[in-house]
């Protein structure tokens, strides 16, 4: 008796249990935990309320306003560092361009 043939008698009572129950669409693993899921088709599961259909058309309408009131809200902590970091880098280089050519006199 061959390797195959032997091979297949001792595996029969196994094959025989899972004949018709076997899935290919889950691992062997896990065949046994998905065997008893029975699929639905046609099933609505979830559905889409229609206050979500337009999930970001409020946004788009109230940025302008948000925008311009995060904007202006949040101006004195912004507006007087800049000024003081372009007055700084306008003086550097004005006291670079100084030094530079203090010397051409």
């Amino acid at each position: 008796m061959s390797f195959r043939a032997s091979s297949a008698l001792a595996f029969r009572a196994s094959t025989s249990l899972r004949a018709g129950k076997a899935r290919n669409d889950v691992p062997i693993a896990m065949s046994k935990w998905w065997g008893s899921y029975k699929a639905q088709d046609g099933v609505v599961t979830q559905q889409l309320s229609p206050y979500e259909q337009q999930a970001v058309m409020p946004w788009v309408r109230t940025w302008p306003k948000r925008l311009v009131t995060k904007f202006t809200s949040t101006a004195m902590d912004w507006v007087p560092p800049f000024v003081i970091m372009i007055g700084i880098v306008e003086w550097s280089e004005w006291k670079h361009a100084e030094i530079a050519h203090h010397h051409r006199d």
